[in-house]
C-alpha cells in the first residue's frame, strides 16, 4: 500500500529557504505588518521555497494559533454608496496587503442593527473594528454604540472610527466644515447668490458641519439663506430627488442648488431634468465627495473632493500598528472644486 505523502510544514519552508521557523511565519503570515514583513529578499526566499513545497498559511490555525482571526470587520451604512464602496475597496487593497481579511458588514442606517452587528462581532474575534458609520447627535444612540464598541476593545480588538464622532476611539476623518466654507466662497465669487441646500438630517455630524461651513462661506460674501431653503432627506440619489421634489414650486428662485453630497446631486438633476430644467444651463447643481463619473457628464461640476480610498489605509495603520491611541486622530485633506478648478485652500 503506498504511504500518502505528509502535507509541507512551516519547519520545511523554513528549511528550504534557508531561515528561521519565526522569520518564515513573518515572512507569510505578515503579523500586523503584512507584505512589509522582513526585507524583501527574505520574503521572496520564503514564499519561493512555499510554492516548490505547495504549503500554503491555514487561516483557522492562526486564528487558533493567535486566538483572534486575522480579520478586519469594517462597518458602513450601504454598501451601494459610492462613498462607502470606495472605502470598501481602499481597505480590502490595504489589507491585502497586510495579509489580512476584511468582513463587511451593512448597517442600512439602522441604529438597531447597527447595535445587533456589533454584538454579534464579539463571538467573531475580529483583529480590529473599523467604524465608517455615519455619527450623529444623538446621545442615546452614541452611548450604546460607544459602549459596544468599549466591549470590542476589551476582549482584544482595536477600534477605529472614520469620521467625526465622540466615541472615544482613534478616528480618521476630514475637515468637512472648512472644505464647505471653502466651495461656498468659490461659487460666491464666480457669481451665484440665490442658493437651495439639500442634505442629510442634521443629527447626523458629517451633514450638519457641511452645511454649516457652506452657510459660513456665503456669509462672507453678505449672503443669507433661508432655513426653508435647506432640505433635509438622506445622503442618497433617492434623497436629491425627493428635495428637489419639496422645492419645486419655488425653483425659479434659484441660481444653485449646493448637494451635501454627490449622489444627492445626481437625485437632483434627475428631478430637475424631469421638470424641464436643464443643468447647468437653467440652473447649477454642485456635490459634495467627487464622484469621478458626474465630472465626465457635467463640464465644470463643482464639489468637493474627499479622500474616501485613503480611509481604509490610514484607518488600518491605526488599528494594526503600534503607536496608536484613543486620543489618536488623523485628518485628511478635502479639495474644493469650483467648476472644475480646484480652489484655493485658505
Amino acid at each position: 500500500m503506498t504511504e500518502t505523502a505528509k502535507p509541507p510544514t512551516l519547519t520545511d519552508v523554513a528549511r528550504l529557504a534557508g531561515v528561521s521557523v519565526p522569520a518564515a511565519s513573518r515572512a507569510l503570515n505578515g503579523g500586523v505588518r503584512g507584505k512589509q514583513s522582513g526585507s524583501p529578499e527574505l520574503r521572496s526566499r520564503v514564499e519561493e521555497a512555499a510554492r516548490a513545497l505547495g504549503y500554503s498559511v491555514s487561516p483557522a490555525a492562526q486564528a487558533i494559533k493567535g486566538g483572534r482571526a486575522r480579520t478586519v470587520a469594517f462597518i458602513v451604512a450601504d454598501i451601494d454608496d459610492f462613498g462607502s464602496a470606495t472605502m470598501i475597496s481602499g481597505v480590502m487593497h490595504a489589507a491585502e496587503e497586510r495579509g489580512v481579511s476584511v468582513a463587511v458588514r451593512t448597517t442600512r442606517d439602522d441604529p438597531q442593527r447597527e447595535l445587533d452587528i456589533l454584538t454579534q462581532l464579539r463571538g467573531e474575534r475580529h483583529r480590529a473594528i473599523v467604524m465608517a458609520t455615519s455619527r450623529t447627535t444623538d446621545a442615546a444612540r452614541e452611548a450604546a454604540v460607544g459602549e459596544q464598541l468599549r466591549i470590542l476593545a476589551e476582549h482584544g480588538a482595536r477600534v477605529v472610527v472614520i469620521g467625526d464622532n465622540d466615541l472615544g476611539f482613534a478616528t480618521v476623518t476630514v475637515d468637512n466644515h472648512q472644505a464647505a466654507r471653502l466651495l461656498a466662497d468659490g461659487l460666491a465669487r464666480a457669481g451665484r447668490r440665490r442658493f437651495a441646500i439639500l442634505s442629510a438630517p442634521s443629527a447626523e455630524i458629517t451633514a450638519r458641519d457641511r452645511v454649516e461651513g457652506f452657510i459660513e462661506g456665503l456669509a462672507e460674501h453678505g449672503i443669507a439663506i433661508d432655513q426653508r431653503d435647506i432640505v433635509h432627506t438622506e445622503f442618497s440619489r433617492e434623497g436629491g430627488y425627493a428635495a428637489v421634489g419639496r422645492i419645486a414650486d419655488r425653483i425659479g428662485d434659484f441660481d444653485a442648488i449646493a448637494a451635501m453630497s454627490d449622489a444627492m446631486a445626481v437625485g437632483a438633476i434627475a428631478r430637475l431634468r424631469e421638470i424641464g430644467i436643464a443643468v447647468p444651463r437653467d440652473l447649477e447643481v454642485t456635490g459634495f465627495d467627487h464622484v469621478p463619473m458626474l465630472g465626465d457628464v457635467l463640464q465644470d461640476f463643482s464639489t468637493v473632493e474627499v479622500p474616501l480610498e485613503r480611509f481604509g489605509p490610514e484607518a488600518l495603520a491605526l488599528a494594526l500598528d503600534d503607536g496608536a491611541t484613543a486620543d489618536t486622530r488623523i485628518s485628511l485633506r478635502a479639495t474644493p472644486i469650483v467648476h472644475g478648478e480646484a480652489a484655493s485652500l485658505v
